[in-house]
């Protein structure tokens, strides 16, 4: 080997390590530059948890045990608002991206969509077999609660972020306190305890992004 040869080796050439290194680093700005911003999510859905819950408590008729149609109506309009927005983030946050990545995105947006939608069917059915209103309130916001607690775990899982996963499990646990307490305190517990969870994990995610930067 000749001294241009080692002059070569010693200043411009790669080796295996730092390629492999490079490699790594590259997987990593891709990987967040796509997935979805956790910190973003967890305010809009913190805020929306906050309204809806709220207007649920100090809507809840008590002669009837159930909640009011204004507060009903307020807790639409908060959760599809924040599904809007999660579905339009999460959409451009993987514009562009094919493969495994974007299938990924794709399938959990549906278990969204389908687990939302097998739980309304649920509470209808039990509501049409004449439950009682009280019961019909309970099931509705567990259910719905354990959805969410699922996917929220399940989606810590794939894209490895702990403050997601943890949420997950928080909300199975205030989930089932609020089931035991039963409306419309249960609610109040949601509002306080959830939507605080939200953005306690909002609060997280951020001061772990900002220790990582």
């Amino acid at each position: 080997m000749t001294d241009r040869d080692d002059e070569q080796l010693d200043g411009g050439a790669t080796t295996p390590a730092e390629a492999l290194a490079a490699i790594r680093a590259s997987q990593e700005a891709v990987r967040d530059q796509t997935r979805p911003d956790s910190t973003r999510m967890f305010v809009v859905w913190g805020v929306a948890y906050l309204v809806a819950y709220v207007a649920l408590y100090l809507g809840f008729d008590r002669e009837g045990q159930t909640p009011g149609g204004w507060s009903l109506a307020v807790l639409g309009v908060s959760v599809v608002a924040a599904m809007a927005y999660t579905a339009v983030h999460i959409t451009r946050r993987t514009s562009g991206i094919r493969g495994s990545s974007a299938m990924v995105g794709r399938m959990f947006g549906w278990a969204w969509v389908l687990g939302f939608g097998f739980a309304a069917v649920i509470v209808g059915s039990v509501a049409a077999a004449g439950a009682p209103p009280l019961a019909v309130s309970i099931l509705a916001n567990a259910v719905f609660l354990l959805v969410v607690a699922a996917l929220y775990m399940a989606g810590g899982a794939l894209w490895r972020e702990w403050p997601m996963f943890v949420l997950g499990a928080w909300f199975a646990v205030t989930g089932a306190v609020a089931a035991i307490v039963t409306p419309p305190n249960g609610y109040l517990v949601q509002a306080v305890a959830g939507g605080g969870g939200f953005l306690v994990a909002a609060l997280a995610t951020a001061l772990l992004a900002r220790r990582e930067a």
